[in-house]
């Protein structure tokens, strides 16, 4: 059968104009409906009475592109301490969706491309991973689909090659022969996530047909993707590029398969088409996680930037570019991204809890104070148990704010539920230095530098305290063990030995 080529009006179709304004909530991949063969030849003409009606193309959807996400998370700021240590997180997914994650949580394995290139290969880097708040940045960019035809309505709609006897019915015109209602199961089989039944029947749908068909090939490298077999996923999308190389969105598709499997460079230069031949938010946060990945700072900032003159009040994109201002140490700008978050979601406790971390390192304990408290309120008014890391937040803001006895009683209940964070018990300590309780706070810098030999703030912390209450020999001990540990502390060393 001849390829077809996608008419003008087919195209204007399947381009997803709204994306570039839609602020969406709910996670759908960036996926226009495959295109149909067309017919080897019309059916016959029949009496006026019975005529069928004009020809009308199937309906696309646009669909929004999904961001793939990977998410630095924010250092944990501390009372007279540089940031603490952050928990591990979770790996993220999108969709795995749509942006950068084939399951939920866990990218796939690096895989070779599948394309030979006669020049040097892109370099290959790890696969671009993201944390529970980056999951949750994607989600909030994605936007909604416009509803489907199911695959029967589409079937029994009337066209020139279709026979129309009513609905529920699923009648082909003789001449089409299988294919359209192949082609209609396997885009059944897909909606419904049954991936191995819709990959065989585009397998064959190619096999079988005379000349290669674009529309098959892209359609069975979203079912790849969708399986996590990114490497075959790459190999259609490149081979349906080949022949249509304005094909709505394949470059985005393409690029979040090499993000993947690491291919990083690549993805790069995929979403640089895709923005080339249609730009949106979602296009620009995409190449932002590949050119962050690839150590291009200033040029994913600047995409965050591009994403946001789209999307100025969306939430997550004021997060993203929060996480990669305090990346590229820009602190004010980042509280202020975080800040802009917290006030457009104010009960999103992700943002709350970003906002608050990012008011301590720039000093303004009340909105730190202002963004945990309401993070605590809203865990208790749904009856979920108050976070760590928002008892804790809460405290450091409170003793920032000369509040130690209300700061004390936080970080009680914060050390309550995780008794072994040396940042927590680090922070208590210098709290109850403050409140001149020495030997209380040595308890705790101890038991931090039993969990960890080398947290330079409990040793700083505990060396300060030893220099205050005259033990020169012990604070001695805690700051050569920091410089050996290559921290410059040789004033601190220099005032103690100096007669």
């Amino acid at each position: 059968m001849a390829k077809r080529k996608p008419s003008k009006k087919a195209k204007a179709t399947a381009k997803p104009k709204a994306k570039a304004q839609a602020r969406a909530k709910q996670p759908t991949a960036k996926q226009p409906t495959a295109k149909r063969p067309a017919a080897n030849k019309p059916a016959a003409k029949r009496p006026a009475a019975n005529k069928p009606a004009a020809k009308q193309p199937a309906a696309k959807q646009p669909a929004a592109k999904q961001p793939t996400a990977r998410q630095p998370a924010a250092n944990k700021p501390a009372a007279n301490k540089p940031a603490a240590k952050q928990p591990a997180a979770n790996k993220p997914a999108a969709n795995k969706p749509a942006a950068n994650k084939p399951t939920a949580n866990q990218p796939a394995a690096k895989q070779p491309t599948a394309k030979k290139r006669a020049s040097k290969p892109s370099p290959k880097g790890k696969p671009v991973k993201r944390t529970p708040l980056e999951v949750s940045v994607e989600a909030a960019l994605r936007a909604p689909t416009k509803s489907r035809p199911s695959a029967e309505s589409r079937v029994t709609a009337t066209r020139s090659g279709r026979i129309d006897l009513g609905p529920g019915a699923l009648a082909l015109d003789r001449e089409l022969g299988g294919v359209v209602a192949d082609e209609v199961s396997a885009e059944a089989a897909l909606d419904a996530g049954d991936l191995d039944r819709a990959i065989a029947i585009y397998s064959q749908l190619i096999e079988t047909s005379p000349s290669p068909i674009a529309s098959f090939l892209i359609a069975r490298g979203r079912a790849f993707y969708r399986a996590a077999d990114h490497v075959r996923a790459i190999a259609d999308f490149e081979r349906g590029l080949a022949l249509e190389p304005h094909y709505p969105d394949l470059y985005f598709d393409k690029g979040k398969a090499e993000l993947q499997i690491g291919l990083i460079a690549d993805a790069e230069t995929s979403f640089t088409h895709d923005i080339d031949l249609d730009p949106s938010p979602i296009s620009f946060y995409n190449r932002h996680l590949a050119r962050k990945a690839l150590g291009n700072l200033g040029g994913a900032l600047s995409d965050l930037d591009s994403a946001l003159e789209g999307m100025p009040d969306e939430a997550a994109l004021r997060v993203a570019r929060a996480i990669m201002r305090h990346t590229a140490d820009d602190h004010e700008g980042a509280f202020e991204d975080a800040d802009a978050a917290a006030t457009l979601e104010p009960h999103d406790p992700l943002h709350l809890d970003l906002c608050g971390r990012f008011a301590l390192l720039v000093g303004r304990g009340g909105r730190a104070a202002e963004t945990y408290g309401a993070a605590l309120k809203l865990a208790e008014r749904a009856g979920d148990p108050p976070n760590p890391q928002h008892l804790h937040g809460y405290a450091l803001a409170l003793a920032g704010l000369g509040r130690s006895g209300d700061a004390l009683t936080f970080f009680d209940r914060a050390i309550a539920l995780v008794t072994d964070d040396p940042s927590f018990l680090c922070n208590r300590a210098w709290t109850l230095h403050l409140q001149g309780r020495d030997a209380d706070a040595l308890v705790d810098l101890d038991r931090a530098l039993t969990v960890d030999a080398t947290y330079a703030q409990a040793l700083r912390n505990r060396a300060a305290i030893y220099a205050a209450q005259g033990d020169r020999s012990r604070a001695l001990a805690d700051y050569r063990t920091l410089d050996e540990l290559g921290h410059d502390v040789s004033a601190a060393i220099a005032r103690l030995v100096a007669p």
